[in-house]
């Protein structure tokens, strides 16, 4: 897969990869993956949100027949 990358980020990819001696593909495989790791953690937060919401809703109607 290619991917074009903008002039900025290109130059920062670089210098971290100068900075960390390795590899700038190498720089920018762990980016994704920290990025992908950090989105996919983010959508079971948000997964798990609306679960609790859901709950939530139920114990209130539950609670409001018991009145």
């Amino acid at each position: 897969m290619e991917v074009e990358i903008q002039k900025d980020t290109s130059i920062k990819i670089e210098k971290a990869s100068e900075l960390l001696g390795i590899k700038e593909q190498d720089v920018v495989d762990r980016a994704l993956i920290l990025y992908l790791d950090s989105i996919s953690k983010y959508l079971d937060l948000k997964k798990e949100m609306k679960e609790w919401d859901a709950l939530s809703d139920e114990a209130l109607l539950n609670f409001e027949k018991s009145l």
